[in-house]
């Protein structure tokens, strides 16, 4: 399973991360473990829902300051 997670304002992307389930087959309520396109491993649990990866994905991402 791939997962997406992008913010958009005015239709153009501002932030994305994208990650693939890299964990073998599980039972539902066990951890699983996927690669973040920036090389960086997420464990996350389907049963807290695809909201909670979404914002463990874009956790990983590192604000650029001036």
């Amino acid at each position: 399973m791939a997962i997406t997670v992008a913010i958009l304002i005015n239709g153009r992307p501002i932030l994305a991360r994208s990650a693939v389930n890299i964990t073998p087959e599980q039972p539902y309520g066990a951890v699983h473990k996927y690669k973040v396109d920036d090389g960086s491993v997420v464990e996350h649990v389907r049963s807290d829902g695809c909201v909670a990866l979404a914002h463990k994905l874009l956790d990983t991402i590192k604000e650029v300051t001036k």
